[in-house]
């Protein structure tokens, strides 16, 4: 098999839709929310977001023994002076707490590099991170942000094909060994099963993460990488330990990378339980959770479409991603839904690429003025076009 042909989305979609059963909806928001509508970017508020994940996001939870530095100790909160009205208001001021926001960053394959456009927008209108939660690409952009790899590099990295060299090698080689294994007795048969191992991968990240950051508690910003245990089949926040490793685990689609092993949990790609991870966000204790949904909104199509079997492959990941997401936007404040209809999560060509960025930069841009009002920031001292169309 040869993976540069090979639609890792496809074959993923597949056995996730082949044994995996998923509970009922009607809508991708769910009944009580607006509808999300393809061919622009949307914002949605929840006014009362659940304070506690439901039961199928259960068990997220330190996924490695040893104990390290505690996510939730974060930094002491910020204070944003504000005058009193009155007529002492220029001798007496109030403290108005500045809320703490965490990002919960999906997976979606190529769609997911539209967080890279998310954190550009906030990063240059100063509004700040507490938590950032990631699952699959999600994990891998916000991982290597939370350890101080700038949004231009991620997005020269995405450019350059890096990543998808990284974590689909050539399988030709492990292909012309398979005879060895039932020549030669003694050959190792200790690995799980996946084709590749996914250590070029992680290899890839630690020359992309700085030396120490690579721990999770050097990490500028908290992170955690949700990722499914095979041996129970429930979602856990990875968030001890090596940082590269975590986020190969959450990005880990089976078979065709290896799980990943860690302490005594084995782990492959969070999408299977929590794509969207903002339950596990909320778990954070965070004030406001920021969730970035680059599923494509489900609308009917034409019977000619599934004529071609990549199409049919695309539409079950797309079903699949829906479904899974679905009860995890209640436990979100702020949703944005980047403008990614059309383009499938495997089509990773530099001009798709860039496309898929200011998308995100868009959605980001048009959801700044929600985003300031919840975390209790001043409104922008400028007006910001949202209009513009995409590149």
């Amino acid at each position: 098999m040869n993976l540069r042909t090979l639609p890792i989305g496809s074959l993923f979609a597949f056995l996730c839709a082949a044994t995996i059963t998923l509970p009922s909806s009607s809508a991708l928001l769910g009944e009580e929310e607006p509808e999300i509508a393809p061919g622009a970017p949307k914002v949605i508020t929840n006014k009362k977001p659940s304070k506690s994940p439901d039961k199928d996001a259960e068990r997220i939870l330190d996924a490695t023994p040893h104990t390290q530095e505690s996510v939730n100790e974060s930094p002491l909160p910020k204070f944003i002076e504000k005058p009193v009205s009155g007529e002492k208001s220029s001798i007496d001021t109030k403290l108005e707490k500045r809320k703490t926001l965490a990002l919960a960053l999906g997976g979606g394959g190529v769609r997911g590099t539209a967080h890279i456009g998310v954190l550009r927008v906030l990063e240059r209108e100063g509004i700040p991170i507490d938590y950032i939660v990631g699952n699959s690409m999600g994990a891998m952009v916000g991982g290597l942000y939370s350890a101080g790899v700038s949004v231009d590099k991620m997005e020269d990295t995405a450019l350059r094909g890096n990543f998808k060299k990284s974590y689909a090698p050539l399988a030709i080689p492990r292909a012309l060994l398979v005879p060895l294994t039932r020549l030669i007795p003694t050959w190792p048969r200790k690995s799980y099963a996946g084709l590749v191992s996914g250590l070029r991968f992680e290899r890839t990240l630690d020359k992309m993460i700085p030396p120490d950051k690579n721990e999770f508690k050097n990490l500028k910003i908290p992170f955690s990488a949700v990722a499914t245990n095979l041996l129970d089949g429930k979602a856990y926040r990875i968030n001890e330990g090596k940082v590269s490793t975590a986020i190969r685990a959450s990005a880990s689609i089976s078979p065709i990378l290896k799980p990943v092993e860690i302490g005594d949990k084995l782990f492959i790609d969070g999408a299977v339980r929590a794509n969207l991870p903002a339950s596990s966000a909320r778990e954070l204790g965070a004030d406001v959770v920021l969730a970035v949904l680059v599923d494509e909104p489900l609308k009917k199509l034409p019977k000619k479409t599934f004529r071609s079997y990549n199409n049919v492959a695309n539409r079950l990941t797309d079903i699949v991603l829906a479904v899974t997401d679905e009860h995890q936007l209640e436990f979100a404040n702020i949703i944005i839904n980047p403008d990614v209809g059309g383009i499938s999560v495997t089509k990773d060509n530099p001009a798709t690429i860039k496309r898929i960025i200011q998308a995100g930069e868009i959605a980001a841009m048009k959801a700044l003025p929600e985003i300031r009002k919840q975390l209790n920031l001043p409104p922008a001292a400028r007006l910001v076009d949202t209009s513009a169309p995409i590149q």
